[in-house]
């Protein structure tokens, strides 16, 4: 099965564009698009920092390629969030991102943007209203969440696996550039002894 992502089809001819990848699996595993799942800011964060963070997980889309953007209501150019990088495997994948703002900006009107290939090539909008609606509301919203212990049991959980991978890889790499440095010591080592001998 192939995937294509970022490109356009012009009769039976396909456009590869810049940035476009490639996907080539070996079973027919069948499109699926990103599930969001929003937890707004705690009433404490805000009280304490002045400030919110908004946490959003991509979770079960396929194939692993989905471009994501925060925007605030009215201003065209994108926020300064944080993306997690693309975790799963087979033909189930998530991402987290997160957004953390003032607290004035906690008073506008926020707009969370995915791309995904099932969606098409238009991204799909998910508006998420000002958080003092949200947070000091009774109301709840099925696809926001805000206190739910599996949820935040799941973000913790990828968050280690994700930590744990960076310090996995950090240290093999610290031992791949000592095992270096051993063995080109021996090898000018040897190259030393051998010096004397020729002459």
């Amino acid at each position: 099965m192939v995937f294509v992502a970022g490109c356009c089809t012009v009769g039976r001819v396909k456009v590869f564009g810049e940035g476009t990848r490639l996907i080539v699996t070996e079973s027919a595993f069948k499109k699926k698009p990103p599930k969001p799942i929003f937890f707004l800011p705690t009433s404490e964060e805000i009280k304490q920092k002045q400030s919110g963070t908004y946490i959003c997980l991509l979770e079960d889309f396929f194939p692993n390629v989905v471009k994501t953007y925060w925007k605030e209501d009215g201003n065209s150019q994108p926020l300064d969030a944080q993306f997690g990088p693309i975790t799963g495997g087979g033909n189930s994948y998530s991402q987290v991102s997160w957004l953390t703002v003032k607290e004035d900006v906690l008073r506008k009107n926020l707009t969370y943007f995915y791309q995904h290939e099932d969606l098409g090539m238009e991204p799909k909008a998910f508006s998420i209203s000002s958080v003092r609606e949200k947070v000091f509301s009774k109301e709840t919203s099925p696809r926001i969440c805000r206190d739910t212990s599996a949820k935040t049991k799941g973000l913790v959980e990828l968050h280690f696996a994700n930590m744990s991978a960076y310090y996995t890889y950090t240290i093999l790499l610290m031992k791949s550039i000592t095992y270096f440095a051993v063995i080109l010591f021996f090898l000018y080592q040897k190259r030393v002894v051998k010096s004397p001998g020729a002459k």
